[in-house]
C-alpha cells in the first residue's frame, strides 16, 4: 500500500513540476494554485479531522517549509528548466534525509540505505551533462525543502491525521500568498486573470501529492522515512519522458540513470 501511494505521488508530483515550470509564476499564479489546493482539500481535512496539542511544534516548521520550497522551487525554475532542477533537488533530498536521520540516532537497514544510494545515483547519471554549477546551486535550497520535510512531517503525524496535518500545514502559505497578492495589485484583478486552466491543475497536482505523501508518511515509522523520501524520486522518471516529448531529446544517461532508480526502487519493495 505504502509503495502504491509513494509512486502515485512521485507521478503526480512531476506532473505538476511540469506544469509549474512552464505556466506563470508569479505571486498572483501562486497564490490561485495554493487556494485551488487548499480549498479542495478542505472537506477531506475536516471531514477526518484529527490533531492534538503535541502536533502544533511540528506544524510550525511544516508549514516554514512548505512555504521555503515554493519561493526557493519558483526561484530555480526563473533561471532553469524543469529537467535539470528537478534531478538535482530530488537526488539530493533522499541523501539529506539519510544523513538527518542517521545522525538524530535512527537505526537504517541495510536496504533501506542501499536503495537510497541506487535511487539517488540513477537521478544523478539522470543529470550528468546537463547540470552545471549554477543549476546546483539553485537546486540545493529545493532539496533541503524536500529532505526536511517528510522528516519534520512523519513525527508530526504521530499527533495528527495526515489529511488534518497536510491542510494545516498549507494555510500559512496559501493565506500569505492570497494577501501579498491582494495588497500588491489593490484588488482581484490579478487572481481572477490567474484563474486558467494551467494554473488550477498546478494547485489540484499540489495537494493530490501532498495527500499521497502524506498518507504513506502515517504508515511507517521514521526509521523508514528514507526510504519514502528515495522512493519518491521516482518523479524523474516522469519527469524524463515529458521533457523528451518537448525538446525531442534523447539522453542514454537518462536511460541508465532509469535503470538504476528502478534497481532501488525494487529493492525497497523487496525489503
Amino acid at each position: 500500500m505504502v509503495l502504491a501511494l509513494v509512486l502515485s505521488s512521485a507521478l503526480v508530483h512531476a506532473l505538476w513540476n511540469v506544469l509549474f515550470a512552464k505556466v506563470s509564476r508569479g505571486p498572483a499564479a501562486v497564490a490561485v494554485a495554493n487556494a485551488t489546493g487548499f480549498l479542495l482539500w478542505a472537506p477531506i481535512a475536516l471531514t477526518r479531522w484529527r490533531i492534538t496539542a503535541e502536533a502544533v511544534p511540528f506544524l510550525l516548521f511544516s508549514a516554514v517549509f512548505q512555504a521555503y520550497y515554493l519561493v526557493m522551487l519558483r526561484r530555480a525554475y526563473a533561471r532553469a528548466p524543469a529537467h535539470t532542477v528537478y534531478p538535482v533537488a530530488r537526488g539530493l533530498g533522499p541523501v539529506l534525509v539519510l544523513a538527518a536521520a542517521v545522525a538524530t540516532g535512527a537505526r537504517l537497514p541495510p536496504a533501506a540505505v542501499a536503495a537510497v544510494a541506487l535511487i539517488s545515483a540513477g537521478v544523478w547519471l539522470t543529470a550528468t551533462g546537463e547540470v552545471d554549477r549554477r543549476v546546483v546551486t539553485w537546486a540545493v535550497p529545493v532539496a533541503i525543502a524536500l529532505a526536511a520535510y517528510p522528516l519534520v512531517a512523519s513525527h508530526g503525524l504521530r499527533y495528527a491525521g495526515p489529511a488534518t496535518y497536510l491542510w494545516l500545514s498549507l494555510a500559512p502559505i496559501t493565506a500569505g500568498s492570497v494577501a501579498a497578492s491582494l495588497i500588491r495589485a489593490r484588488g482581484f484583478a490579478e487572481l481572477r486573470a490567474e484563474l486558467r486552466p494551467a494554473t488550477v491543475a498546478t494547485g489540484v497536482g499540489m495537494i493530490v501529492a501532498g495527500g499521497l505523501t502524506m498518507a504513506a508518511l502515517s504508515m511507517v515509522e521514521p526509521s523508514q522515512v528514507p526510504a519514502v523520501a528515495a522512493l519518491r524520486e521516482t518523479g524523474i522518471l516522469f519527469v524524463a519522458p515529458l521533457s523528451w516529448l518537448t525538446t525531442g531529446t534523447f539522453s542514454r544517461n537518462a536511460a541508465g540513470g532509469a535503470v538504476l532508480v528502478f534497481a532501488g526502487v525494487a529493492l525497497l519493495a523487496l525489503g
